[in-house]
């Protein structure tokens, strides 16, 4: 009974792969990369139904590109004590590979240049959605292991109340695999002990979405200067994987993995963007998270077995087991970003920015919770060029843009109990990457 009963809690660890999309990290498209991510005011196409959907009615034509993205965090761990190891298996991150895509589609009629529809969409290459919530004794990056593995689509429309105010609404989505308990949900099986028999083995389980709301409002008191807000809703993946062990004649075991993924606070950004000249455009954002409410990123885990038989033996209570997940304890933060972008001609522009992203998490001086994350200052540079179509299939230009950034993880110490099996260590990283993008304006 205790084999079957490991065999079912494996089969649950496996089907989960133990833990924001990479916009809020990296940003959304090379020329929002290059500037810092700074761009609540400044967005001016499909990139927009993330940043701001109000901005999506400073697109008059269509708009449509694709872009990729490669990012490779480079960790620096050492322990404090040199007879200690530290368990390291999550301490490398796998690269972060995907691909965005995304289009501006302005509406007609009567309300032309006052209605616009965007989409933003981002895909992993490697998987379609990644749950990753290691053990709690083994150190891992808060936002970086698996967190940026997840299918994630923006919808959104922008809508110009007057000419200097417009507002968007729109919509953020994640997929999920989901597990039910009851109904026939989850992993069941039924086991007939005395003659080693597995008769039944069933699994049911969903892909569901979530859903969280955004708005955007853009304020355009002069002509060269923008201001914008937008609120994006807390978002997360709760994960749930049942089991139910029919053992017959002894008694029903069942497991349930719970875990809190993919978690995006409530968030408020805002913004202002201003053209300094004709070629000089300067963004400056600030971003208010609410990272109190986080749940925790560690997997809780129920055991219940029951039956009439074990109940008549006083032991159906004595082998349940219920670990609850503690809060992590994060705190709220307020972010900073700024960018720029100089116009050379109409064919190239230059663009620089950076960041400044204090971490939610506390020192990780207890027991039992090794969450790696640490106030980080990023760098950003990239160019946008355009050039028409040498085979002259298209009638306007087709737009390049390219982005590169750095991102220092500041250095932090862990002081560890000394009960704990896991030693005092310090810790920071650099995060390197670049994204690539073609647009074109029908």
């Amino acid at each position: 009974m205790l084999r079957m009963a490991r065999v079912a809690l494996v089969a649950c660890v496996v089907s989960v792969s133990a833990l924001a999309d990479p916009y809020p990290l990296y940003g959304f498209g090379p020329r929002a990369a290059a500037m810092g991510g700074a761009m609540t005011a400044e967005a001016s196409d499909y990139t927009a139904s993330f940043y701001n959907p109000a901005l999506l009615t400073r697109r008059p034509e269509l708009n449509f590109g694709f872009s990729v993205q490669f990012h490779r965090l480079v960790p620096e761990i050492t322990s404090k004590d040199l007879s200690k190891p530290i368990d390291c298996a999550q301490c490398i991150p796998a690269d972060n590979v995907g691909t965005s895509t995304g289009f501006v589609f302005p509406l007609a009629g009567k309300v032309k240049n006052r209605v616009a529809i965007g989409v933003g969409l981002y895909l992993p290459t490697s998987v379609f959605v990644r749950v990753n919530a290691p053990d709690a004794a083994q150190p891992y990056w808060y936002r970086y292991n698996g967190n940026l593995e997840r299918f994630v689509l923006h919808l959104a429309a922008g809508i110009k109340i007057t000419d200097w105010l417009s507002v968007g609404p729109g919509v953020s989505v994640l997929a999920n695999l989901q597990g039910k308990v009851g109904g026939g949900g989850g992993a069941t099986a039924r086991v007939d002990l005395f003659s080693r028999n597995v008769k039944v083995k069933e699994l049911d389980a969903s892909l569901t979405t979530r859903v969280a709301p955004t708005f955007g409002v853009l304020v355009t008191p002069l002509k060269q200067l923008r201001l914008g807000a937008t609120y994006r809703s807390e978002i997360m993946l709760p994960v749930t994987i049942p089991a139910v062990v029919d053992l017959e004649g002894i008694g029903t075991l069942l497991l349930s993995v719970n875990a809190m993924s993919h978690y995006s606070p409530h968030q408020v950004s805002f913004g202002a963007a201003w053209d300094v000249m004709d070629e000089l455009t300067l963004t400056l954002d600030g971003e208010y998270q609410h990272w109190s409410a986080a749940p925790s990123p560690y997997v809780s885990l129920t055991v219940d077995l029951a039956g009439p038989t074990l109940a008549a033996l006083g032991i159906d209570k004595a082998l349940d087991l219920n670990s609850p997940a503690t809060p992590p304890g994060f705190v709220n933060t307020l972010g900073l970003r700024l960018g720029g972008e100089y116009r050379v001609s109409d064919r190239f522009s230059a663009r620089a920015g950076g960041y400044y992203r204090p971490t939610p998490v506390p020192l990780q001086n207890v027991a039992n919770s090794n969450l790696l994350d640490g106030n980080a200052v990023g760098l950003a540079t990239g160019i946008g060029f355009n050039f028409p179509d040498p085979l002259e299939i298209f009638a306007h230009p087709i737009q390049i843009d390219l982005a590169a950034q750095v991102t220092f993880i500041l250095p932090r110490e862990a002081t560890k109990p000394r009960f704990d099996t896991m030693p005092s260590y310090s810790y920071s990283a650099r995060v390197f990457g670049g994204t690539a993008m073609i647009r074109y304006d029908f």
